[in-house]
């Protein structure tokens, strides 16, 4: 049996004629396509990887190179099947989910798509994802793969425990290719339950995974969809190019197959002034991340309108200031922990300024964690609007009060005197983010409140969001149309085990709740208890909800079927057909 050195061995062997490969791709990239579709871009991913999804650039990458078992219909926002034939049979249980694969889908190598492959994407995910805190949490419901001995386009999915979104989590797991990734079939060696084992095998297998070159160099990067990265130019572009003989060429039902444009080339704009030139001499084909601003003069231009179509599109998404409720005393201090100082903040934060400065008064206000236009949002909540009055009342009631004549608020917590003071911690180079600290931070003095702005990079971002180091922490939550699960957010295991539940929320009503939501296979029940958890949520004011995001969607007239969509990314570029 061939061990990993074996493997090592023939990537060197292979490094050998790279050279000759990487030519033949330039070659292809730089060739003129007949139908290139420019799209602006704010940032560029920090690699190629198509389990690395953190980031809605790797999204995007893959919406268009990786394709999933099933998929979520952008119309309907229902699941249905794609490499799947059609979606599962399931047992009475609701713990058995049998598929079966489409006949004639292969790999770019014409070896054909097999149940083999969807086990070992399965694998490769818990593997990547170890040591990461981007587990789904369904995966962690899934027992066991099982292939049919006799037809390997068969398989079935054992699961652990009842869950209504057992099925959705194939929607979010792109499915690669075994032989491509694991060309001695390593990971086959073991089941699903024992990948998570500290096996050097395993350890050596996802470090060539993860490499440099698997993760940076386009010709190490392979997927099932109808597009191939060309070229990787970092800060400036990415190029997608249509594959040639692709398996689902001609087939236009679903749109995750389909490959009008010839090439895609994916432009970052970090600058709003750059785009905007780009846009106004039309070498932009498409944007969904221009500013409001650029685009509310842009959508007064009635010369640039004869050109290009302007659409507003709602989204899932929400931004949100996050309170840590269960700080450690020491590096943070115990503000947020009372309920009445979190919803002194959220009356103090200036909405209708942000409205009006930010998003040329579009914005639509985001109430609790479920958007307004899904029909399980609890329509008795109302949002709350800026009090300042209100706030310094409740303020007081709550002991904060300017003891010592310094122009800030105090008080004793625990026999020590705390000032009313922190800190805001937002993403560098996320300018919505750092407009909307700037005036919370100016709002707060009204109260005699301190606001300390703190940009981080997305590494200690992130990180001190998951350790639970920061006092208040403002980004963005990016949703779809499944049905809501509030585990990873909300459940108190998610903020013990340094998961996405980052505030400290919960208690064990709201965890039954979430509990009992996610076993319910009910549609009215589990409705009625989602609207329950969104009222406890909104009266406990874990964060303070700001707006649902906006898309301001801006397509040349020289592309047809330009649909727009709530789900992300609002509008697939791959379905965008050139005039004839």
């Amino acid at each position: 049996m061939p061990d990993f050195r074996t493997f090592i061995s023939m990537k060197l062997l292979l490094s050998s004629i790279i050279f000759l490969l990487v030519i033949t791709f330039s070659i292809s990239c730089q060739k003129k396509q007949e139908h290139t579709l420019i799209v602006q871009i704010l940032n560029g991913p920090d690699n190629l990887h198509p389990f690395n999804n953190m980031t809605s650039q790797n999204n995007d990458l893959n919406l268009y190179t990786q394709l999933n078992l099933l998929r979520i219909n952008y119309r309907t926002g229902l699941l249905e099947p794609c490499l799947a034939k059609v979606l599962a049979q399931k047992s009475d249980n609701g713990l058995n989910f049998s598929y079966e694969l489409r006949n004639h889908i292969v790999w770019d190598d014409s070896s054909p798509i097999t149940a083999y492959d969807i086990a070992f994407s399965f694998k490769a995910y818990l593997c990547f994802t170890s040591e990461k805190q981007n587990l789904n949490l369904i995966a962690q419901h899934i027992d066991d793969i099982i292939i049919d001995k006799k037809n390997n386009k068969k398989f079935t999915v054992k699961m652990k425990h009842p869950h209504m979104l057992n099925e959705w989590f194939w929607t979010s797991l792109p499915i690669i290719q075994e032989t491509f990734y694991d060309k001695h079939k390593l990971l086959s060696r073991f089941n699903c339950s024992g990948i998570h084992d500290t096996n050097p095998t395993i350890k050596q297998w996802l470090s060539e995974f993860t490499s440099s070159e698997n993760s940076q160099n386009p010709l190490f990067i392979n997927g099932a969809g109808p597009y191939k990265i060309c070229e990787w130019k970092k800060g400036e572009s990415i190029t997608l190019i249509k594959k040639k003989n692709y398996w689902a060429e001609y087939e236009s039902e679903n749109e995750s197959l389909q490959s009008n444009p010839d090439s895609i080339i994916l432009k970052i704009h970090t600058l709003p002034s750059n785009a905007l030139e780009d846009l106004k001499n039309t070498s932009i084909d498409i944007s969904t991340v221009i500013d409001f601003e650029s685009f509310t003069k842009l959508s007064k231009d009635e010369l640039f309108k004869k050109k290009y179509f302007l659409k507003l599109a709602d989204t899932y998404n929400y931004i949100y200031v996050a309170m840590n409720m269960k700080p450690d005393g020491k590096n943070h201090q115990e503000l947020f922990s009372d309920v009445a100082v979190r919803k002194a903040m959220a009356l103090l934060t200036p909405y209708e300024q942000i409205n009006k400065t930010l998003f040329a008064n579009q914005g639509k206000r985001a109430i609790g964690p479920v958007p307004i236009f899904k029909h399980e949002f609890n329509w008795n909540l109302r949002p709350i609007k800026t009090n300042v009055a209100q706030a310094k009342a409740i303020l007081k009631e709550a002991g904060w009060i300017d003891s010592d004549h310094d122009q800030l608020l105090d008080k004793v917590i625990n026999g020590k005197k705390i000032n009313l003071e922190f800190n805001i911690n937002y993403l560098s180079g996320y300018k919505i983010g750092e407009e909307i600290s700037k005036q919370i931070s100016e709002s707060m003095r009204q109260a005699n409140i301190f606001v300390m702005l703190n940009p981080l990079d997305y590494f200690h971002f992130t990180n001190a969001t998951y350790q639970h180091d920061f006092d208040m922490s403002i980004s963005v939550w990016q949703g779809n149309a499944q049905p809501e699960d509030f585990s990873q957010l909300w459940h108190t295991k998610s903020w013990a085990n340094n998961g996405l539940n980052f505030t400290g929320f919960g208690t064990a009503t709201s965890d039954a709740l979430i509990d009992s939501m996610n076993s319910c296979f009910n549609e009215n029940k589990r409705i009625n208890l989602s609207k329950r958890f969104q009222k406890i949520v909104y009266d406990n004011q874990p964060y303070i909800f700001l707006f649902a995001q906006t898309r301001r969607i801006i397509i040349k007239k020289k592309w047809e079927n330009s649909e727009v969509y709530k789900g992300y990314p609002n509008v697939l570029l791959n379905t965008l057909r050139p005039k004839q």
